[in-house]
């Protein structure tokens, strides 16, 4: 399909691997719907105006809190009512929790990681299935090497990103009858984004830094890397990729 006629629907695009998606798609000229918290308001608006700037022709932006089911029904249907199609969802919005086993988690705090990563994933998948299969688009999710890889410290972080692979399978196979896609990227550690700072202790982030980079390539992946390989998942260029889940991680699980 042409990419200028494209709608995209991304979520946690307030930040981070989500906003370098939004502005990558608007470089491409795809209409957007970017999401993010009500608190995220003049992060959405900034990545708007670069969107914008980049060849957008549109971009809706919904403040949508993915833990309330009322907000996602509001970002789908402000999607189609404003567009009148979707044909691409990006799942990329998750949170994480740093602690192993013994780490006294609050049941909200549990709950908020699977609630967000998991939970929104598949509802707003739910929701997107019938646009998806009258454009015979696709699902991106923003999945993790954690996924099948130890971390020490985020195992439930862990734990969600293993149900976001079988998730992206079932779909998969779910929705092959219908003509849509679904893949995953699968990136290692972003330095970039919010999760080092806003989870890490500090007196331990220099030493989690040197134990995420590749030996292979000497560094960590960038958010602008996972970007491309998602905007290349969304592409009539990977028509014949579905149900995979691509590791982006400059060989860190070879290392």
């Amino acid at each position: 399909m042409d990419a200028t006629k494209r709608v995209v629907l991304i979520t946690g695009s307030a930040t981070g691997i989500g906003a370098g998606t939004a502005k990558g798609f608007a470089k491409e000229g795809a209409s957007l719907c970017i999401t993010g918290l009500p608190s995220q308001k003049d992060e959405l608006a900034e990545v708007a105006k670069v969107c914008k700037e980049n060849g957008s022709p549109h971009v809706l932006e919904v403040a949508a809190d993915l833990r309330k089911q009322e907000d996602m029904d509001l970002l789908m249907n402000e999607t189609i009512k404003t567009f009148g199609q979707l044909d691409v969802l990006i799942n990329n919005a998750g949170i994480a929790l740093y602690g192993d086993i013994e780490q006294q988690y609050t049941s909200e705090e549990f709950d908020n990681v699977f609630s967000i990563n998991v939970k929104a994933m598949m509802y707003l998948t739910k929701l997107a299935k019938p646009y998806l299969s009258r454009t015979k688009g696709n699902v991106v999710n923003l999945c993790s090497v954690v996924r099948n890889w130890y971390l020490p410290k985020f195992i439930v972080y862990g734990m969600s990103k293993a149900a976001i692979e079988y998730l992206t399978k079932t779909t998969a196979a779910d929705f092959a009858e219908i003509g849509v896609r679904c893949n995953a990227a699968c990136p290692g550690m972003v330095l970039e984004t919010n999760l080092m700072n806003s989870v890490v202790p500090k007196e331990v982030q220099q030493h989690f830094r040197e134990g995420c980079s590749t030996k292979l390539r000497g560094r960590t992946t960038t958010k602008s890397e996972v970007s491309d390989l998602i905007r290349f998942l969304a592409s009539d260029k990977a028509t014949m990729i579905t149900g995979e889940l691509i590791t982006i991680d400059g060989g860190k699980m070879l290392s």
